[in-house]
């Protein structure tokens, strides 16, 4: 196979066989068909291995780059599902939904310093160590963050004061 015409030429004429074994190897066509796609994209690669100008011979290396593709897939889907939690993490006891949902409205530097500082109980110089900024401006964006977020709650009608 040397030239993009060839490869077109495979495509055509395989797509259909490789796309039936690979939904027969993962089960799911959506996979087969990314499976399919690599295979192609595979062999183009290594188009320099292909070896003798049968067609038997396409078939069969066609259908070992589909095999090991496929299976490449089931493997890292059976690695990821071995990596998943098997129960959802508990909510942090210590803080509420709506403090929480308060939380995620603050900036992100904002947020990591009212969690560091009340939850953690870090004082300024740790933050200043962990954020490589000043302890005097990390001290006031806190106590900012923390206004902040005790109008937030105030506003939901609840009153909480980190």
């Amino acid at each position: 196979m040397q030239t993009e015409q060839e490869l077109e030429a495979l495509v055509r004429a395989y797509t259909p066989a490789l796309l039936r074994y690979c939904t027969g190897l993962l089960g799911c066509e959506a996979d087969a068909q990314d499976a399919v796609q690599a295979t192609f994209i595979k062999a183009w690669e290594r188009r320099h291995t292909l070896r003798g100008g049968g067609q038997d011979n396409k078939r069969a290396w066609l259908y070992r780059i589909a095999c090991r593709t496929a299976l490449d897939m089931l493997r890292a889907a059976r690695r990821a599902e071995q990596r998943k939690p098997s129960e959802p993490l508990p909510p942090d006891p210590g803080i509420t939904e709506s403090l929480r949902d308060a939380l995620n409205t603050l900036d992100p530097l904002d947020r990591a310093l009212v969690l560091e500082r009340v939850l953690d109980g870090l004082d300024y110089a740790a933050l200043a160590r962990i954020h490589q900024r000043p302890a005097a401006y990390l001290r006031t964006r806190y106590h900012r963050a923390k206004r902040r977020l005790a109008e937030l709650l105030q506003k939901e009608g609840l009153h909480h004061d980190p």
